[in-house]
């Protein structure tokens, strides 16, 4: 019962902050997920081997995420009580940043085809485990008509 009256004494507090998560108070990133990637100009000149890395790096750090224990309920109020006091990240923005991680995936994937490459299989990579192998082009090159 204190514990909840802290949170709110928090979450009303600091709503003038960013509020806390899940409160629907302040930015909270709402809106800014991207609709598509455009490359740029640097990226567009990557070849196969270094947009691969990309991909990889990427994949990596964003695989698994059914598989990721989920904190409690205390403590997941406790990090959107102190997230919003202290101005970090919360699991919310985590999931805004994972989200915006796809339309990049998808341009890199993409740049891959068109330039004749091996290119991944995103949506078989994004469900793997967080502990399988290093994840590595299995879509066949296309052969140049």
């Amino acid at each position: 019962m204190i514990g909840r009256a802290i949170i709110l004494v928090l979450c009303g507090g600091f709503a003038g902050l960013g509020g806390c998560a899940g409160s629907g108070a302040g930015a909270g990133g709402e809106g800014l997920l991207p609709q598509g990637y455009t490359m740029s100009a640097e990226e567009k000149a990557l070849d196969c081997r270094r947009l691969t890395g990309r991909i990889q790096v990427r994949l990596l750090a964003l695989r698994g995420e059914a598989y990721k224990v989920q904190p409690s309920a205390a403590a997941q109020s406790m990090r959107s009580a102190t997230s919003a006091a202290l101005g970090t990240d919360t699991a919310k923005n985590a999931a805004v940043r994972a989200a915006a991680e796809r339309p990049v995936l998808e341009a890199y994937n993409a740049r891959l085809v068109e330039l004749s490459c091996p290119s991944f299989d995103l949506g078989k990579e994004l469900e793997a485990r967080p502990s399988a192998p290093t994840p590595y082009p299995t879509i066949p090159a296309r052969k140049a008509s």
